[in-house]
């Protein structure tokens, strides 16, 4: 659903031509900001990794462990990272280039980083089931 949404919304920017309407140089610094913060949300993403890992002897993870959702949290929490990652790695490289490549790679960025906000908020959500139903043993 994620993936279908952030192409719906990136073809709707392309069909309409929305970044043609703004400057070249304040495109070029959106896609600069969109780095950051998925450089950022990388490293919030890793650091949300560790949490789950150190406190992987608690019952109610063990319990994720047995019925295969931990699993499942870890791969959302992987696909995530990696959908922040690429989403950097476009932006950064998107910010040399010029001309129509640079547009190309602008939606791209847009699109990407757009799928990897959506899976956080299910990544959100939950993290939110695991450590509000973290009781002390």
């Amino acid at each position: 659903m994620s993936l279908l949404l952030s192409v719906a919304i990136t073809l709707w920017v392309a069909s309409g031509q929305l970044l043609t309407f703004l400057p070249e140089s304040e495109v070029r610094s959106a896609v600069g900001i969109g780095a950051q913060i998925s450089a950022t949300m990388l490293g919030f993403l890793i650091a949300a990794m560790s949490i789950l890992a150190s406190i992987s002897g608690h019952r109610l993870l063990r319990n994720m462990q047995r019925t295969g959702h931990y699993r499942v949290l870890l791969r959302r929490l992987f696909w995530n990272a990696s959908a922040y990652g690429v989403s950097m790695a476009l932006a950064v490289g998107g910010v040399v280039l010029k001309g129509a490549w640079f547009d190309w790679v602008a939606l791209l960025t847009l699109s990407c980083f757009i799928f990897s906000t959506l899976l956080l908020v299910d990544i959100a959500w939950r993290f939110w089931l695991v450590l509000s139903n973290i009781s002390p043993e």
